[in-house]
């Protein structure tokens, strides 16, 4: 009898052992921690950030430290650079421009340069278009911005005199593909604020930080104490600034932030915003078999499941990846503090909207 109680127990324990693991293994957050803690525990990391959007829920995770010296753990208000993703902000508020002034995306840019630009012919292909889809032709970086070796903050002198020098003699050469541009997406932010008569900061703060309830209205935007350090080669790196060529990356958001942008892209609260929202992310080139180009966006596109609208962001600190369904309430943030870790952070992402959509 004592033998059988025995094995009753122990088959009703193991019974509801079972129960568990199957009730957390069709657990969304379980599904999703156990990736960060793989992709942690399989990489030399200082640590990982992810916020994320689940059917309008809002769940965050965090392994290792936003600052490995302090053990400063990630939270939703920890400070962060999102890099190249600020393109996406870029892309948003110069087509907001150029829809209230009448303006075509397919127009030319020359005649709202300076007039010592206007000189230089050869900026006459060049359309707005092509500047947010990164057909323009212009190269990745001016040639007259020295990189150098050691140098942390690479874009920091970089001003509007250098960039205007700059195109009073350049070429571009496009071939008809979507060449990822810095100089070009810093050029279309520096238009957005001549044609709006604003500067870059003014436009993001009327256009987008407000509207989309990134920040309440008594808010300054992410002046927060709560900052996360980036790592290049395991030393502190300094946030960017990157002067001329900020609105190609210079952004530091929190989680919170994020999400309320990525909300806010993926259900725009009127018709203005949905109608701008609509047409940045219209494709606009191919970039692969399943990946097309919007303006600053892009596609991931598979088969009997939704579009994925996604970007990612590296500066010398960080490697992020962001991405979003339109119509629906899901999406995901990814935050490295670490140099040089898109590919890590754009399969953690691109594997957490592929468990959100299943």
């Amino acid at each position: 009898m004592i033998k059988l109680l025995f094995l009753t127990g122990l088959l009703l324990a193991t019974l509801a052992t079972t129960a568990q693991e199957k009730l957390l293994a069709n657990d969304i957050n379980f599904k999703i921690q156990t990736k960060i803690d793989s992709t942690f525990s399989q990489n030399v990391l200082p640590g990982i950030f992810v916020g994320v959007i689940n059917n309008g829920k809002r769940l965050y995770y965090s392994k290792g430290f936003a600052n490995t010296q302090t053990k400063l753990q990630f939270d939703s208000a920890t400070l962060f650079e999102i890099g190249s993703i600020t393109k996406t902000f870029t892309a948003y508020v110069l087509q907001k421009i150029l829809t209230e002034k009448k303006i075509a995306d397919t127009a030319s840019i020359l005649a709202y340069l300076p007039d010592s630009v206007q000189q230089n012919k050869a900026l006459q292909k060049i359309t707005f278009l092509s500047l947010m889809n990164h057909t323009s032709g212009l190269p990745r970086l001016p040639d007259n911005m020295p990189i150098i070796y050691g140098n942390k903050i690479p874009y920091d002198n970089y001003s509007l005199t250098n960039l205007f020098a700059y195109l009073k003699k350049c070429a571009p050469k496009p071939n008809g593909k979507s060449n990822y541009s810095n100089l070009g997406m810093g050029l279309a932010g520096v238009l957005a604020a001549r044609i709006g008569e604003k500067s870059y900061g003014d436009l993001l703060d009327t256009d987008i930080f407000r509207p989309f309830k990134m920040i309440a209205t008594t808010d300054t935007f992410s002046k927060s104490g709560n900052k996360s350090e980036g790592n290049f080669n395991d030393e502190a790196t300094p946030y960017w600034s990157m002067d001329a060529l900020a609105p190609a990356g210079c952004l530091k958001c929190t989680g919170k932030e994020m999400l309320n942008y990525l909300q806010y892209m993926a259900q725009p609260k009127n018709k203005a915003i949905d109608s701008i929202i609509s047409d940045i992310l219209r494709p606009t080139v191919a970039l692969a078999p399943k990946i097309n180009v919007c303006k600053a966006w892009h596609t991931f596109e598979e088969q009997d499941k939704p579009v994925v609208y996604w970007h990612n962001g590296g500066t010398y600190g960080f490697s992020t990846f962001t991405a979003f369904i339109k119509g629906q309430q899901n999406a995901v943030i990814v935050v490295i503090n670490e140099f040089s870790k898109n590919k890590i952070a754009d399969g953690l992402g691109i594997s957490i909207m592929k468990l959100l959509t299943q």
